[in-house]
């Protein structure tokens, strides 16, 4: 009894993973781990775990795929590219093992050579790195272990995460943060001075414009002026000064002065045009 018991469970378990199983794939898988980046075969593991077992469309598969795959990336802190154009990688895989999948009941040399290079390329990188990623990268280690990863056979593991390596992250984003502060400080300083400069200019200006106004009014000029006519030398002046031997032309010197000035302090411009 035992033994058939023990059969019939080994029985069970073939017919569950020959369910599972995908051509040339494997068997699925429902996350990616590991301490290597993930393979081509690891996407596609994960891909027909959601469209297979799961149901679920296409494009749900493939976000989903897309979302793990970048989220990976990021333990090993390497630069992307984004999450949309990693969606279309996976969909590229897809097609490829569907093309291949299409065709397999034909025994020709080319579809049995495209096969096993299919295969052979399975645990190769699912590269998505930036393609400025070795030059965004600061850390040594972190270039040696991409261009690793990229080689046949991806030498190399993610490592815990190394106390000297996370001390210099954290002291390069305290500066990136202190600059950026320093920054925007600066630009506060400098939009403040451009305000005063712009309201002290604005106030000179205004200053000028009142004192042009002033400057420019107009004034009346002397030649504009309408100039007074006295007759000074009246009948009964010109007896007195008869009478007492004085000429008129030395009476007139004696009135113009006078009259000069009275007439300017009274805001007139004796000009000398006096009639007899």
């Amino acid at each position: 009894m035992q033994g058939c018991t023990a059969f019939s469970f080994r029985g069970s378990m073939e017919s569950t993973r020959s369910k599972t199983e995908v051509w040339l794939i494997g068997q699925h898988i429902t996350e990616i781990t590991g301490a290597q980046l993930p393979s081509r075969g690891d996407v596609l593991r994960l891909f027909f775990h959601g469209h297979n077992e799961h149901k679920k469309t296409v494009n749900d598969s493939v976000s989903e795929v897309a979302a793990s795959v970048i989220s990976f990336w990021n333990k090993a802190r390497i630069p992307t590219i984004t999450e949309k154009s990693i969606g279309r990688k996976v969909v590229d895989l897809f097609l490829m093992w569907k093309g291949l999948k299409k065709n397999c009941t034909r025994t020709t040399d080319t579809q049995r050579k495209k096969e096993e290079t299919f295969c052979d390329e399975l645990e190769d990188l699912f590269d998505v790195a930036h393609p400025k990623a070795m030059q965004l990268l600061t850390i040594k280690e972190d270039r040696a272990f991409l261009a690793a990863q990229r080689e046949k056979g991806r030498r190399g593991v993610m490592a815990g995460v190394d106390k000297k390596i996370a001390c210099s992250i954290k002291r390069r984003e305290e500066s990136k943060s202190k600059q950026s502060l320093q920054q925007n400080q600066a630009s506060s300083a400098l939009e403040y001075d451009e305000l005063g400069s712009s309201s002290e200019t604005e106030s000179q200006s205004s200053s000028s414009s009142s004192t042009s106004s002033l400057a420019i009014s107009p004034v009346v000029s002397s030649s504009n002026r309408k100039r007074a006519t006295l007759k000074v030398i009246t009948p009964e002046l010109s007896s007195t000064l008869d009478r007492t031997g004085i000429s008129h032309r030395s009476a007139l010197r004696i009135g113009t002065c006078v009259l000069g000035s009275t007439l300017t302090v009274l805001g007139y411009t004796f000009v000398g045009l006096i009639s007899y």
